[in-house]
């Protein structure tokens, strides 16, 4: 069974915030034959391309596994989530992105993956009325 979905994300220009956030639900996991022991060791990167040019924007920069400790308590909340800030300079261009995550497994799992693999990450950095600048 594949699955096209995609998730939109939308930030403004010179934005740092708000975090973009994919989350590694179980389905995923599964889908994607993810065991928990591989997300031990894994360096995660994010790149970014432009939907109009095709060119990178943001290209295999560090991002974040975060793992939500909280499970017992709360069982039906995500545990794994992949996140990525962005810095000024990345959103100072507004338009049309896709965005992925690689995760390369190392020890004695060595592979590599994409996510989403079928699915999309739209992200839309829109025009911002104002910008600050702290002195």
């Amino acid at each position: 069974m594949f699955y096209n979905t995609e998730r939109k994300f939308f930030i403004k220009k010179n934005s740092t915030l708000p975090v973009l956030k994919y989350p590694l639900n179980q389905h995923l996991l599964e889908r994607y034959d993810i065991a928990e022991d591989m997300l031990d060791d894994v360096a995660i990167t994010f790149s970014m391309i432009n939907e109009d040019t095709g060119i990178y924007h943001i290209a295999n920069v560090e991002a974040q596994l975060i793992i939500n400790e909280n499970r017992p308590l709360y069982p039906d909340e995500v545990k794994y989530t992949l996140t990525y800030q962005f810095t000024e300079k990345q959103t100072s261009i507004v338009g049309l992105f896709r965005g992925e995550f690689k995760l390369d497994f190392l020890g004695e799992n060595c592979g590599k993956i994409t996510i989403p693999n079928n699915d999309k990450i739209i992200i839309l950095i829109s025009d911002s009325i104002t910008k600050t600048t702290v002195i």
